[in-house]
């Protein structure tokens, strides 16, 4: 963008990218990112955070959000219908010492907010990480009142989608299934898709070797992973590769949840490492990364991580949903095909890490991403 057409942007999200350790971390500081190249002056507030790096144009504000409740609480519901007091606060604050020309909401259930500064004469930008409450409604509900919550949460969080997205001037979705799905009851002139993507430029590692070892990487709190760890567990880890490798399980509740599912299903040399500030050597030094998921949705950046690193990505369909991946993903929808994948790969006999390196540059890092957001923000300013 040339110098005097440079957008003044307020971005706010309730995640703490840093440090950039999780999918919605990266998902945000893509956002973070693509915004500093094109060369809008971002205010960020964001959530507490640590080791926060120099980003050009970008000055952080840490907000301590209020953590959404995940059970039914009246107190959930009104938290997604109605601005909290010591946000609002800040946020005049802010607009009371700069103009903003744009807005950018990026990510939870914040879309009380587009009124508020829709009001000031600021354009908005909402991003999403999700269809959100069509991912609550894939849980499972062990008993009736399981079920009874999840639907009623469901409810608020899809009313929440219904009454406050259509007012942004832009919805960003992550996937193509996503803006079908947004573009039932919001204009798709309103929509741009943005997949879920990651910056080259720290995905760079030379001279990593490769060990003997598997990967699972996720949030294993989130119920999607852990069903999908049980199911892999369960189904397709047995003596034929316990015997030929092992297995890593990282990321953020990945002990505790492994901790109560081995006493269920005894499995040989695997082994739980909890959550760490880089993933990205562990990555890099796997023979394969697995995403063994049946629920979820969106698109998953630890598949993308897989793909950026050369490190074979093998994945059930839903794992793999939203990724334009051209074959180059070992897809396994039962657990002998998955299974089987693993084996083929462990002895050499399938390799497609280059055609899918080259599919993670032309699609889904930075560069030609950045391209849509800058014609979109240009547009907004017009």
């Amino acid at each position: 963008m040339e110098d005097e057409k440079k957008p003044d942007i307020l971005f706010l999200t309730s995640i703490s990218p840093f440090p950039i350790n999780g999918g919605e971390k990266l998902r945000s500081y893509a956002l973070l990112k693509m915004l500093s190249n094109i060369g809008a002056r971002v205010t960020a507030v964001i959530n507490e955070s640590q080791n926060i790096p120099h980003i050009p144009n970008l000055q952080f504000v840490i907000f301590p959000f209020k953590k959404f409740l995940s059970k039914i609480h009246l107190l959930n519901i009104l938290s997604i219908f109605q601005k909290e007091r010591d946000l609002t606060r800040l946020l005049d604050k802010l607009m009371a010492a700069k103009k903003y020309d744009i807005a950018f909401i990026d990510y939870y259930f914040y879309g009380q907010y587009i009124h508020y500064f829709r009001k000031k004469g600021t354009r908005v930008i909402y991003g999403t990480h999700n269809a959100e409450a069509k991912l609550y409604l894939q849980r499972k509900a062990d008993t009736l009142k399981d079920l009874f919550y999840i639907k009623i949460e469901y409810l608020i969080q899809a009313a929440h989608e219904r009454i406050f997205f259509p007012k942004a001037d832009t919805l960003v979705a992550v996937s193509k299934e996503d803006t079908s799905f947004y573009s039932k009851y919001i204009s798709p002139s309103k929509i741009i898709f943005i997949p879920n993507l990651l910056d080259r430029s720290i995905y760079s590692l030379n001279n990593v070797n490769k060990g003997n070892y598997i990967i699972m990487s996720a949030n294993f709190h989130a119920f999607q992973n852990r069903v999908g760890l049980e199911w892999f567990l369960r189904e397709v880890w047995n003596d034929s590769l316990s015997r030929k490798t092992t297995l890593r399980l990282y990321g953020r509740g990945s002990d505790k949840v492994f901790d109560e599912i081995q006493s269920v299903y005894h499995p040989e040399n695997v082994e739980a490492m909890g959550e760490i500030d880089d993933l990205k050597p562990c990555i890099a030094g796997a023979r394969a990364s697995i995403v063994p998921l049946l629920d979820g949705g969106g698109t998953r950046l630890k598949c993308l991580e897989a793909m950026a690193l050369r490190t074979q990505l093998i994945s059930t369909t839903k794992g793999s949903e939203g990724i334009e991946h051209e074959g180059s993903v070992l897809i396994a929808d039962t657990a002998d095909d998955f299974r089987n994948r693993i084996l083929d790969v462990i002895d050499n006999k399938i390799n497609t890490v280059e055609e899918a390196y080259r599919i993670f540059i032309e699609k889904y890092s930075l560069e030609p991403n950045q391209l849509v957001l800058a014609e979109r923000i240009k547009l907004l300013m017009d």
